[in-house]
């Protein structure tokens, strides 16, 4: 099973077969007949070469099964009704699963954040910086598999090792766009990895010919839109000078800070206790009539 090569496998099970589980005839037949036919579906040397994304077990699949019986809520619809029904609940699924990825994306990685993976940052999901960060710090004995390429589309250790000793740090166009769009396709090759930033240059270019067959006032336009981003000193967007002397800036060894929420509150009861008190006696001391 954990053969990482086809020859390796052929050569553990003809072990297998000359050892003593070899006698054992009822025990090698029930591997000749269930197991070794299928080996494709749980041999490493096969399963290794899938592009699964980590997805190896039925887990997910039983819970999607379950929430969808709970979501139906009825075994007895009609065909419109059902399938309305589960569009809906696959909308929210993939709904769910596109936040989750927005919200892994927003947050930064402390650990990476720098080289080879500071460009990987608020870019692709942190489980696949993750994944790469144990990767490369995976040693290699006799040959790196590139099993992680296959499955997961990410470079491997061999892969990341050739970047380095060229000077070259991770992007996202490196990876497989499922780490960063969710679109789930079958890996590129290397060389056909696309390149994000010159899609983007191209789409810039395009832009910029659009601008000037519109004319000299869209060029104005579109330069004045544009000189605050690429030139803000130009634009007088400066950051403004720090006083040197504030007023009302607490000293240096001083301890005071905004109150908590909690100090914030202890203090507005306290005010309004002592107010409802002071009406109580307002009133008893009030004569009467």
């Amino acid at each position: 099973m954990n053969a990482n090569t086809q020859r390796g496998f052929q050569q553990r099970w003809v072990d297998l077969q000359n050892s003593e589980w070899g006698r054992n005839l009822r025990f090698m037949n029930y591997l000749k007949g269930e197991w070794i036919p299928c080996a494709q579906r749980w041999a490493h040397c096969y399963t290794n070469r899938v592009f699964h994304i980590g997805n190896t077990s039925t887990n997910r699949v039983e819970s999607a099964h379950s929430s969808l019986q709970k979501w139906l809520a009825s075994s007895t619809h009609k065909i419109d009704t059902l399938f309305l029904r589960y569009h809906t609940s696959i909308e929210g699924k993939v709904t769910e699963l596109r936040k989750d990825l927005e919200d892994s994306r927003l947050k930064v990685f402390k650990l990476a954040d720098g080289p080879p993976y500071g460009h990987l940052n608020m870019e692709v999901s942190l489980w696949a910086i993750e994944l790469l960060m144990k990767e490369r710090a995976r040693e290699i004995v006799q040959r790196c598999g590139c099993r992680l390429h296959e499955t997961h589309g990410l470079p491997c250790k061999c892969k990341m090792d050739a970047l380095s000793d060229a000077g070259m740090e991770l992007h996202p166009h490196h990876l497989h766009r499922f780490w960063s769009s969710l679109v789930y396709e079958s890996p590129p090759d290397g060389a056909k990895w696309e390149d994000h930033d010159a899609t983007e240059r191209g789409i810039f270019a395009a832009m910029v010919e659009d601008v000037y067959r519109q004319g000299p006032a869209a060029v104005r336009k579109a330069s004045q839109l544009l000189l605050p981003h690429i030139r803000p000193q130009v634009a007088g967007l400066l950051e403004p000078r720090e006083s040197e002397a504030p007023k009302g800036r607490p000293p240096k060894r001083s301890n005071t800070r905004d109150p908590s929420w909690f100090e914030h509150e202890r203090t507005r009861t306290a005010k309004r206790s002592k107010t409802n008190e002071n009406t109580r006696k307002t009133h008893k001391t009030t004569p009467a009539g």
